[in-house]
Protein backbone atom coordinates (compact mmCIF):
# COMPACT_ATOMS: atom_id res chain seq x y z
CA UNK A 1 0.00 0.00 0.00
CA UNK A 2 1.82 3.36 -0.69
CA UNK A 3 0.68 6.73 0.34
CA UNK A 4 1.57 10.09 -0.66
CA UNK A 5 2.51 12.29 2.54
CA UNK A 6 3.64 15.11 0.29
CA UNK A 7 5.24 16.09 -3.13
CA UNK A 8 8.25 13.76 -3.47
CA UNK A 9 7.97 12.23 -0.54
CA UNK A 10 5.69 8.47 -0.09
CA UNK A 11 5.37 5.86 2.42
CA UNK A 12 4.94 1.86 1.58
CA UNK A 13 3.90 -0.41 3.85
CA UNK A 14 4.89 -3.92 3.07
CA UNK A 15 2.06 -6.20 4.86
CA UNK A 16 4.03 -9.40 6.62
CA UNK A 17 2.71 -11.07 9.86
CA UNK A 18 5.36 -13.63 9.73
CA UNK A 19 7.99 -11.82 10.82
CA UNK A 20 8.41 -10.99 14.78
CA UNK A 21 10.37 -8.30 13.87
CA UNK A 22 9.46 -4.66 11.45
CA UNK A 23 11.68 -2.96 9.64
CA UNK A 24 11.76 1.02 9.31
CA UNK A 25 13.42 2.51 6.39
CA UNK A 26 14.13 5.68 4.46
CA UNK A 27 15.02 6.04 1.05
CA UNK A 28 16.97 8.89 -0.80
CA UNK A 29 16.71 8.69 -4.53
CA UNK A 30 19.85 10.78 -6.54
CA UNK A 31 21.46 9.53 -9.89
CA UNK A 32 24.63 7.95 -10.49
CA UNK A 33 26.84 11.16 -11.24
CA UNK A 34 30.10 11.56 -11.39
CA UNK A 35 30.41 14.99 -9.12
CA UNK A 36 28.66 13.53 -6.35
CA UNK A 37 29.30 9.71 -6.34
CA UNK A 38 32.07 9.74 -3.82
CA UNK A 39 30.11 11.72 -1.34
CA UNK A 40 26.89 9.48 -1.54
CA UNK A 41 29.09 6.01 -0.75
CA UNK A 42 31.15 8.71 2.27
CA UNK A 43 27.50 10.58 3.36
CA UNK A 44 25.92 7.57 5.51
CA UNK A 45 29.52 6.28 6.77
CA UNK A 46 30.11 9.46 8.36
CA UNK A 47 26.61 9.99 9.73
CA UNK A 48 26.15 6.59 11.62
CA UNK A 49 29.38 7.96 13.21
CA UNK A 50 27.54 9.96 16.32
CA UNK A 51 24.46 12.40 16.17
CA UNK A 52 24.00 15.42 18.39
CA UNK A 53 22.57 12.99 21.05
CA UNK A 54 24.67 10.10 20.71
CA UNK A 55 27.78 11.26 19.79
CA UNK A 56 29.79 8.30 19.73
CA UNK A 57 29.28 4.51 18.33
CA UNK A 58 29.86 3.31 21.72
CA UNK A 59 26.53 5.76 22.89
CA UNK A 60 24.52 4.32 20.10
CA UNK A 61 25.83 0.97 19.99
CA UNK A 62 24.35 0.93 23.82
CA UNK A 63 21.27 2.78 22.69
CA UNK A 64 20.43 0.21 20.50
CA UNK A 65 20.99 -2.68 23.21
CA UNK A 66 18.37 -0.59 25.27
CA UNK A 67 15.85 -0.81 22.04
CA UNK A 68 15.87 -4.60 22.44
CA UNK A 69 18.91 -5.30 20.30
CA UNK A 70 17.68 -2.71 17.49
CA UNK A 71 19.76 -3.15 14.12
CA UNK A 72 20.56 0.05 12.28
CA UNK A 73 22.24 -0.12 8.75
CA UNK A 74 23.03 2.91 6.08
CA UNK A 75 24.46 2.72 2.79
CA UNK A 76 23.85 2.99 -0.60
CA UNK A 77 22.42 0.87 -3.69
CA UNK A 78 22.85 1.55 -7.12
CA UNK A 79 19.74 1.41 -9.06
CA UNK A 80 20.81 1.84 -12.81
CA UNK A 81 21.73 5.10 -13.67
CA UNK A 82 20.31 6.23 -10.23
CA UNK A 83 21.28 4.90 -6.62
CA UNK A 84 19.66 5.43 -3.06
CA UNK A 85 20.93 6.72 0.31
CA UNK A 86 19.16 4.67 3.22
CA UNK A 87 18.76 4.35 7.15
CA UNK A 88 17.16 1.40 7.95
CA UNK A 89 16.26 0.01 11.65
CA UNK A 90 14.87 -3.25 12.38
CA UNK A 91 13.60 -4.29 15.72
CA UNK A 92 11.14 -6.39 17.34
CA UNK A 93 7.57 -5.91 16.95
CA UNK A 94 5.68 -4.18 19.92
CA UNK A 95 3.17 -7.02 21.02
CA UNK A 96 6.53 -9.31 21.65
CA UNK A 97 8.45 -6.76 23.88
CA UNK A 98 4.95 -5.59 25.75
CA UNK A 99 5.75 -1.82 25.21
CA UNK A 100 5.49 0.47 22.10
CA UNK A 101 8.52 0.53 20.50
CA UNK A 102 7.46 1.87 17.28
CA UNK A 103 7.51 5.29 18.35
CA UNK A 104 11.13 4.81 19.70
CA UNK A 105 12.24 3.84 16.52
CA UNK A 106 10.59 6.81 14.36
CA UNK A 107 12.66 8.75 16.76
CA UNK A 108 15.80 6.67 16.67
CA UNK A 109 15.41 7.40 12.57
CA UNK A 110 14.47 10.86 12.61
CA UNK A 111 17.63 11.54 14.91
CA UNK A 112 20.05 10.21 12.88
CA UNK A 113 18.43 11.56 9.46
CA UNK A 114 17.67 14.77 11.23
CA UNK A 115 20.46 15.54 13.59
CA UNK A 116 23.80 14.28 12.59
CA UNK A 117 26.97 15.81 14.64
CA UNK A 118 27.85 19.07 13.66
CA UNK A 119 30.86 20.26 14.38
CA UNK A 120 31.91 24.11 13.01
CA UNK A 121 29.70 24.27 10.49
CA UNK A 122 30.46 21.20 9.03
CA UNK A 123 30.42 17.04 9.89
CA UNK A 124 33.04 15.72 12.19
CA UNK A 125 36.15 16.02 10.84
CA UNK A 126 37.88 13.28 12.65
CA UNK A 127 34.92 11.12 11.36
CA UNK A 128 35.20 12.50 8.30
CA UNK A 129 38.96 11.41 7.96
CA UNK A 130 38.53 8.51 8.89
CA UNK A 131 35.39 7.08 6.76
CA UNK A 132 37.70 8.64 3.65
CA UNK A 133 40.02 5.96 5.10
CA UNK A 134 37.70 3.35 5.11
CA UNK A 135 36.52 4.15 1.37
CA UNK A 136 39.93 4.50 0.22
CA UNK A 137 40.63 1.41 1.41
CA UNK A 138 37.00 -0.15 -0.51
CA UNK A 139 37.55 1.43 -3.33
CA UNK A 140 41.76 0.43 -3.84
CA UNK A 141 40.68 -3.40 -2.67
CA UNK A 142 38.38 -3.49 -5.76
CA UNK A 143 41.25 -4.69 -7.53
CA UNK A 144 41.59 -7.85 -5.10
CA UNK A 145 38.73 -9.21 -5.97
CA UNK A 146 39.12 -9.90 -9.56
CA UNK A 147 35.84 -11.56 -10.48
CA UNK A 148 34.14 -8.48 -9.15
CA UNK A 149 36.82 -6.06 -10.62
CA UNK A 150 36.61 -8.07 -14.22
CA UNK A 151 32.84 -7.12 -14.48
CA UNK A 152 33.48 -3.41 -12.99
CA UNK A 153 35.97 -2.72 -15.84
CA UNK A 154 33.37 -4.31 -18.60
CA UNK A 155 30.57 -2.21 -17.41
CA UNK A 156 32.88 0.84 -17.37
CA UNK A 157 33.85 -0.04 -20.98
CA UNK A 158 30.82 -0.14 -21.70
CA UNK A 159 28.94 2.85 -19.95
CA UNK A 160 31.90 4.81 -19.02
CA UNK A 161 30.18 8.33 -19.59
CA UNK A 162 26.77 7.11 -17.84
CA UNK A 163 25.77 6.28 -14.27
CA UNK A 164 25.86 2.54 -14.48
CA UNK A 165 29.22 2.64 -15.60
CA UNK A 166 30.77 4.87 -12.44
CA UNK A 167 31.63 1.93 -9.24
CA UNK A 168 29.37 3.18 -6.69
CA UNK A 169 31.98 3.40 -3.52
CA UNK A 170 33.11 6.22 -5.86
CA UNK A 171 37.13 7.46 -7.07
CA UNK A 172 39.65 8.01 -4.81
CA UNK A 173 40.81 11.25 -6.48
CA UNK A 174 37.08 12.76 -5.43
CA UNK A 175 38.60 12.26 -1.51
CA UNK A 176 40.99 14.92 -0.80
CA UNK A 177 38.39 17.66 -2.06
CA UNK A 178 35.54 16.59 0.44
CA UNK A 179 35.68 18.49 3.23
CA UNK A 180 33.54 18.69 6.51
CA UNK A 181 31.54 21.73 5.56
CA UNK A 182 31.22 20.76 1.85
CA UNK A 183 29.87 17.26 2.87
CA UNK A 184 27.32 18.84 5.39
CA UNK A 185 26.35 20.79 2.23
CA UNK A 186 25.67 18.12 0.12
CA UNK A 187 24.09 16.24 3.46
CA UNK A 188 21.44 19.37 3.41
CA UNK A 189 21.17 18.88 -0.43
CA UNK A 190 19.76 15.25 0.12
CA UNK A 191 17.83 16.12 2.80
CA UNK A 192 15.91 18.89 1.06
CA UNK A 193 15.87 18.15 -2.22
CA UNK A 194 15.69 14.77 -3.21
CA UNK A 195 13.00 12.00 -3.93
CA UNK A 196 12.24 10.37 -0.35
CA UNK A 197 10.96 6.82 -0.14
CA UNK A 198 9.49 5.69 3.35
CA UNK A 199 9.05 1.71 3.71
CA UNK A 200 7.48 0.07 6.93
CA UNK A 201 7.78 -3.92 6.56
CA UNK A 202 5.91 -5.93 9.08
CA UNK A 203 2.88 -5.46 11.09
CA UNK A 204 1.47 -2.06 12.08
CA UNK A 205 -1.53 -1.38 13.90
CA UNK A 206 -3.15 2.13 13.11
CA UNK A 207 -1.31 3.99 16.23
CA UNK A 208 1.65 2.41 15.05
CA UNK A 209 1.27 2.91 11.03
CA UNK A 210 0.34 6.68 11.92
CA UNK A 211 3.31 7.51 14.09
CA UNK A 212 5.54 6.64 10.71
CA UNK A 213 2.71 8.46 8.95
CA UNK A 214 3.02 11.47 10.76
CA UNK A 215 6.35 11.25 13.00
CA UNK A 216 8.55 10.57 10.01
CA UNK A 217 7.11 11.28 7.05
CA UNK A 218 5.70 14.37 8.57
CA UNK A 219 9.04 15.16 9.24
CA UNK A 220 10.01 16.24 5.86
CA UNK A 221 9.31 19.31 3.62
CA UNK A 222 7.44 19.53 0.31
CA UNK A 223 10.08 18.93 -2.69
CA UNK A 224 9.70 19.00 -6.52
CA UNK A 225 12.00 15.53 -6.79
CA UNK A 226 11.74 12.59 -9.07
CA UNK A 227 13.61 9.07 -9.65
CA UNK A 228 16.31 9.30 -11.79
CA UNK A 229 16.07 8.04 -14.95
CA UNK A 230 17.77 5.10 -16.43
CA UNK A 231 19.14 4.87 -20.07
CA UNK A 232 18.81 1.06 -21.42
CA UNK A 233 21.47 -0.58 -23.31
CA UNK A 234 20.09 -0.57 -26.68
CA UNK A 235 22.82 -2.53 -29.28
CA UNK A 236 24.74 -0.31 -30.80
CA UNK A 237 26.43 -0.41 -34.47
CA UNK A 238 30.49 -0.79 -35.10
CA UNK A 239 30.60 -4.45 -33.77
CA UNK A 240 32.07 -5.66 -30.42
CA UNK A 241 34.69 -4.49 -28.46
CA UNK A 242 37.35 -6.61 -27.21
CA UNK A 243 39.64 -5.45 -24.55
CA UNK A 244 42.75 -6.77 -22.76
CA UNK A 245 44.00 -5.95 -19.04
CA UNK A 246 46.91 -8.48 -18.14
CA UNK A 247 47.70 -8.80 -14.70
CA UNK A 248 49.59 -11.39 -12.55
CA UNK A 249 47.36 -13.91 -11.10
CA UNK A 250 47.40 -17.66 -11.78
CA UNK A 251 43.47 -17.45 -13.20
CA UNK A 252 42.48 -15.57 -15.42
CA UNK A 253 38.88 -13.57 -15.45
CA UNK A 254 36.70 -12.77 -18.68
CA UNK A 255 33.34 -10.64 -18.79
CA UNK A 256 31.01 -10.51 -21.79
CA UNK A 257 28.63 -7.07 -22.21
CA UNK A 258 25.57 -7.45 -23.81
CA UNK A 259 22.64 -4.97 -24.62
CA UNK A 260 20.00 -6.13 -24.37
CA UNK A 261 17.51 -3.37 -25.43
CA UNK A 262 14.46 -4.22 -23.36
CA UNK A 263 12.15 -2.17 -21.50
CA UNK A 264 12.12 -3.23 -17.58
CA UNK A 265 8.50 -3.00 -17.64
CA UNK A 266 7.57 -4.44 -20.64
CA UNK A 267 6.22 -8.18 -21.52
CA UNK A 268 9.91 -9.07 -23.15
CA UNK A 269 11.29 -8.20 -19.84
CA UNK A 270 9.59 -11.84 -18.66
CA UNK A 271 11.08 -13.69 -21.64
CA UNK A 272 14.79 -12.03 -21.59
CA UNK A 273 14.60 -13.02 -17.78
CA UNK A 274 13.94 -16.76 -18.31
CA UNK A 275 15.87 -17.19 -21.41
CA UNK A 276 18.86 -15.39 -19.54
CA UNK A 277 18.82 -18.16 -16.67
CA UNK A 278 18.42 -21.05 -19.67
CA UNK A 279 21.74 -19.67 -20.75
CA UNK A 280 23.58 -18.87 -18.15
CA UNK A 281 21.54 -18.26 -14.80
CA UNK A 282 21.26 -21.77 -13.11
CA UNK A 283 23.14 -25.00 -12.08
CA UNK A 284 21.85 -26.29 -15.17
CA UNK A 285 22.01 -23.70 -17.75
CA UNK A 286 23.69 -24.22 -21.29
CA UNK A 287 27.12 -22.16 -20.36
CA UNK A 288 27.32 -24.35 -17.07
CA UNK A 289 26.84 -27.40 -18.56
CA UNK A 290 28.75 -26.98 -21.67
CA UNK A 291 31.16 -24.65 -20.77
CA UNK A 292 31.86 -26.00 -17.31
CA UNK A 293 31.49 -29.46 -17.02
CA UNK A 294 31.51 -30.93 -20.12
CA UNK A 295 34.11 -29.22 -21.85
CA UNK A 296 35.93 -28.04 -18.81
CA UNK A 297 37.13 -24.62 -20.50
CA UNK A 298 35.86 -22.73 -16.95
CA UNK A 299 36.23 -22.80 -12.91
CA UNK A 300 32.75 -21.05 -13.20
CA UNK A 301 30.28 -19.67 -15.91
CA UNK A 302 27.58 -17.72 -15.39
CA UNK A 303 25.45 -14.67 -17.16
CA UNK A 304 23.08 -12.13 -15.07
CA UNK A 305 20.63 -9.68 -16.13
CA UNK A 306 21.04 -6.66 -15.11
CA UNK A 307 16.62 -5.17 -15.13
CA UNK A 308 17.14 -1.67 -14.94
CA UNK A 309 19.94 -0.86 -17.41
CA UNK A 310 18.58 -3.96 -19.78
CA UNK A 311 22.28 -5.41 -19.91
CA UNK A 312 23.28 -9.45 -19.38
CA UNK A 313 26.89 -9.83 -18.14
CA UNK A 314 28.36 -13.41 -18.84
CA UNK A 315 31.61 -14.28 -16.11
CA UNK A 316 33.66 -16.86 -16.41
CA UNK A 317 37.30 -17.84 -14.69
CA UNK A 318 39.65 -19.62 -17.16
CA UNK A 319 42.81 -20.69 -17.88
CA UNK A 320 44.71 -18.04 -20.02
CA UNK A 321 45.24 -20.44 -22.69
CA UNK A 322 41.53 -21.03 -22.78
CA UNK A 323 40.70 -17.96 -23.73
CA UNK A 324 39.68 -18.45 -27.48
CA UNK A 325 37.94 -21.74 -26.75
CA UNK A 326 36.01 -20.29 -23.96
CA UNK A 327 34.75 -17.32 -26.06
CA UNK A 328 34.54 -19.58 -28.76
CA UNK A 329 31.92 -21.48 -27.13
CA UNK A 330 29.94 -19.25 -24.86
CA UNK A 331 29.11 -17.64 -28.48
CA UNK A 332 27.77 -20.98 -29.88
CA UNK A 333 25.41 -21.68 -26.87
CA UNK A 334 24.51 -17.92 -27.22
CA UNK A 335 23.65 -18.43 -31.04
CA UNK A 336 21.85 -21.69 -29.78
CA UNK A 337 19.29 -19.29 -27.70
CA UNK A 338 19.06 -17.39 -30.94
CA UNK A 339 18.16 -20.34 -33.19
CA UNK A 340 15.96 -21.54 -30.32
CA UNK A 341 17.73 -25.03 -29.54
CA UNK A 342 15.81 -24.95 -26.11
CA UNK A 343 14.02 -27.93 -25.11
CA UNK A 344 11.35 -28.12 -23.26
CA UNK A 345 12.87 -29.44 -19.95
CA UNK A 346 15.58 -25.94 -20.09
CA UNK A 347 12.41 -24.21 -20.10
CA UNK A 348 10.30 -25.66 -17.58
CA UNK A 349 13.51 -26.07 -15.19
CA UNK A 350 14.67 -22.64 -15.65
CA UNK A 351 11.17 -21.65 -14.24
CA UNK A 352 10.72 -23.45 -11.75
CA UNK A 353 14.29 -22.30 -10.56
CA UNK A 354 13.22 -19.01 -10.81
CA UNK A 355 9.93 -19.10 -9.34
CA UNK A 356 11.54 -20.64 -5.95
CA UNK A 357 13.92 -18.04 -6.34
CA UNK A 358 11.44 -15.36 -6.20
CA UNK A 359 9.02 -17.10 -3.11
CA UNK A 360 12.32 -16.77 -1.47
CA UNK A 361 12.13 -12.82 -1.50
CA UNK A 362 9.12 -13.24 0.66
CA UNK A 363 11.50 -15.01 3.58
CA UNK A 364 12.65 -11.49 3.72
CA UNK A 365 11.54 -8.01 5.15
CA UNK A 366 14.93 -6.77 3.42
CA UNK A 367 14.22 -8.44 0.12
CA UNK A 368 10.74 -7.62 -0.26
CA UNK A 369 11.55 -4.15 0.91
CA UNK A 370 14.09 -3.77 -1.94
CA UNK A 371 11.95 -5.89 -4.73
CA UNK A 372 9.22 -2.63 -3.84
CA UNK A 373 11.73 -0.46 -3.84
CA UNK A 374 13.17 -1.34 -7.20
CA UNK A 375 9.45 -1.76 -8.37
CA UNK A 376 8.54 1.91 -7.36
CA UNK A 377 11.75 3.51 -9.33
CA UNK A 378 10.51 1.59 -12.39
CA UNK A 379 6.78 2.82 -11.59
CA UNK A 380 5.83 -0.89 -11.50
CA UNK A 381 2.83 -1.89 -9.28
CA UNK A 382 3.58 -5.32 -10.25
CA UNK A 383 3.96 -7.88 -6.59
CA UNK A 384 5.88 -11.13 -6.23
CA UNK A 385 2.81 -12.76 -7.09
CA UNK A 386 2.95 -10.86 -10.59
CA UNK A 387 6.23 -11.89 -11.54
CA UNK A 388 5.61 -15.65 -10.42
CA UNK A 389 2.62 -15.56 -12.99
CA UNK A 390 4.21 -13.56 -15.52
CA UNK A 391 7.26 -15.87 -15.16
CA UNK A 392 5.19 -18.91 -15.95
CA UNK A 393 3.79 -17.54 -19.32
CA UNK A 394 6.54 -17.34 -20.95
CA UNK A 395 6.85 -19.11 -23.79
CA UNK A 396 10.07 -20.55 -25.91
CA UNK A 397 9.26 -18.73 -28.87
CA UNK A 398 8.94 -15.51 -26.43
CA UNK A 399 12.69 -16.17 -25.10
CA UNK A 400 14.28 -16.99 -29.12
CA UNK A 401 12.31 -13.45 -30.34
CA UNK A 402 13.78 -11.66 -27.46
CA UNK A 403 17.58 -13.18 -27.60
CA UNK A 404 17.64 -12.11 -31.11
CA UNK A 405 17.74 -8.58 -30.73
CA UNK A 406 20.59 -8.71 -28.08
CA UNK A 407 24.08 -7.51 -29.22
CA UNK A 408 27.40 -8.68 -28.15
CA UNK A 409 28.72 -5.79 -27.02
CA UNK A 410 32.04 -5.60 -24.87
CA UNK A 411 34.59 -8.94 -24.81
CA UNK A 412 36.81 -8.00 -21.32
CA UNK A 413 39.72 -10.02 -20.52
CA UNK A 414 41.81 -9.46 -17.55
CA UNK A 415 44.22 -12.17 -19.13
CA UNK A 416 46.78 -13.75 -15.68
CA UNK A 417 50.31 -13.46 -16.77
CA UNK A 418 52.60 -16.41 -17.00
CA UNK A 419 53.49 -17.55 -13.39
CA UNK A 420 51.00 -14.70 -11.25
CA UNK A 421 50.43 -14.75 -7.65
CA UNK A 422 47.54 -15.57 -5.98
CA UNK A 423 44.34 -13.73 -6.40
Amino acid sequence: MTEHVKNGVDLRFISAEKFKTNVISVFFNIPLRRGSVTRAALLPSVMKRGTSEHRTMAEISRYLDELYSTTLHCGIRAKGDGEVIYFSAEYIRDEFTGEELTPRIVALLKEFIFSPLIENGGFSGEYLDGEKQNLKNAIEGLINDKREYVDFKCREAMFGGEGYGLFEAGDVNDLKEITPKSLYEFYKHIINDTKVDIFASGAFDETGADCIRKGLGGAFSERDAEYAKTNIAVPQDGGTKYITEEIPVTQSKLCIGVRCGVEPTSSEYYALMTGGCIFGGSPFSKLFLNVREKLSLAYYAVARTERFKSAMFISCGIETDKYEAALNEITAQFKKMQSGEIDDRELSNSKLYLINRFLSMKDGLRTMEDYYLSQSIMDNSGGIDDLIKRTEAVTKEEIVEVFKKLSLDTVYFLKGSTGGGAE
